[in-house]
């Protein structure tokens, strides 16, 4: 059966460096296996997370979580 997996856009690892909870509806993306495990493990994550990003960085302002989409890229490299 089709199922989708939650994602937390901005890593809970930096949770630390935010002065709000990461783990706030905002934060989470609904993303098929497939991706999930593209921005987790691939090499080309970017091509997933520009545009959820995109999508995003409105609501993530409004509630507090400031980060550009390089700072983003930087936070998933480390993790890596």
């Amino acid at each position: 059966l089709p199922y989708t997996e939650p994602h937390h856009l901005v890593p809970l690892a930096f949770d630390d460096d935010f002065t709000v909870s990461l783990d706030i509806e905002e934060n989470i993306v609904s993303l098929c296996s497939t991706c999930h495990n593209q921005l987790h493990y691939g090499k080309d994550f970017e091509d997933i997370l520009r545009p959820l990003y995109e999508s995003r960085k409105k609501l993530l302002t409004q509630v507090g979580i400031f980060v550009t989409y390089d700072e983003l890229v930087s936070m998933y490299k480390r993790m890596k």
